[in-house]
This record gives structure tokens, C-alpha cells and sequence, in this order.
């Protein structure tokens, strides 16, 4: 079992990467668990230099 964490990148630029991925670990006999609250992480901010913003967010998913 596996825990799949899809980038918001990929949520929203790629969705079709997400999907494949979950098929071929499925193909695999891998179970997929997938948080419906997951949300962005923060690095398009962190890369965009807003490193105060970015850790705002990304301190969701360490209080989690």
C-alpha cells in the first residue's frame, strides 16, 4: 500500500500524469491511498522567492 501524493502542478497543468500513475501501480497490485485534502505544498511560492508565504503552507501538511 502506498501513500500518492499528486503536486498541484500535476492537479492542475497534467492531471492525465496523476491517473496514469495510479493505473500502473494498480497494474502492479499496488493498493493507492489518495488524501482528498491534499492541496498545495508551497513550492511554486518557495521557487518564486516568497519563502515566508510558501512555509505558511507547507506547515499543513507537518501539522497533519
Amino acid at each position: 500500500k502506498v501513500s500518492l501524493f499528486v503536486t498541484c502542478l500535476v492537479d492542475q497543468l497534467f492531471p492525465q500524469v496523476g491517473l496514469s500513475t495510479v493505473k500502473v501501480l494498480r497494474k502492479c497490485g499496488v493498493e493507492v491511498d489518495f488524501d482528498p485534502r491534499q492541496t498545495c505544498c508551497g513550492q511554486p511560492a518557495l521557487n518564486a522567492g516568497y519563502w515566508d508565504e510558501a512555509v505558511e503552507v507547507a506547515q499543513k501538511f507537518v501539522d497533519d
